[in-house]
């Protein structure tokens, strides 16, 4: 019995490129994919601390990697060295990529000095998730991190009691904006999609001028 059309392999150089670009793309995003929205859902589902969160989802993006950097060599070399590829390639570039998101923002991804200076205040899990951004898209900026009560009055808004702009209880802000002006629609919509896919609440909306608002899923307890 033959195979249905769609699990057939495709005929023709054009679409056996496309398929193997395509597979290399999934690929190349899932352990990106399982750091970021491994951290997300550890948090939301487990409620989980800030760093216990990034731990857990630092061990499903490193065995990722593992698995699928082992895999090449078996096909390349026909030899089997996934502990030694674990322990020397997939855990340091997994470790490596995390000190560089969580610890620092480029002057270009930032609105101003203030904001930059804010920024190892926001949850571990959204400084990966914009380090990851950066990546593909790296004009992403961010306008806002912190914000006080008074902010909303000065702004002609009613003050929010439980904006996640705040300082949360673990110690962290779980919310930041990113710009929108400037940036074409394609690009503001993508940005929608991937914070959208990695688990974070997404809302753009003109509170001060039109803006991303990227937020934290609260726990569910």
């Amino acid at each position: 019995m033959r195979a249905p059309r769609w699990l057939q392999r495709p005929r023709g150089r054009l679409p056996r490129m496309a398929m193997t670009a395509g597979r290399m793309l999934v690929a190349a995003a899932l352990p990106f994919f399982l750091l970021v929205n491994g951290s997300v859902l550890s948090h939301r589902f487990l409620g989980t601390p800030g760093w216990v969160s990034i731990g857990l989802g630092c061990v499903l993006a490193a065995t990722s990697v593992a698995f699928l950097a082992a895999r090449l060599w078996h096909r390349i070399t026909g030899k089997d060295r996934l502990r030694e590829i674990s322990r020397n390639v997939a855990i340091p570039i997994v470790l490596g990529f995390c000190v560089y998101s969580l610890g620092w923002v480029s002057s270009f991804n930032a609105k101003s000095p203030e904001i930059r200076d804010l920024y190892n205040d926001l949850h571990p899990a959204l400084r990966l998730a914009i380090g990851t951004a950066t990546l593909t898209d790296p004009r992403v900026v961010i306008t806002e991190i912190s914000r006080q009560r008074s902010d909303y009055l000065e702004m002609g808004l009613p003050p929010l009691e439980d904006s996640l702009h705040f300082e949360q209880e673990d110690g962290w802000i779980h919310a930041v904006d990113l710009r929108t002006q400037g940036r074409s629609e394609i690009r503001n919509r993508l940005s929608q999609f991937y914070f959208s896919a990695m688990g974070f609440r997404v809302l753009r909306h003109g509170g001060t001028g039109d803006h991303l608002h990227i937020a934290l899923p609260r726990p569910q307890r």
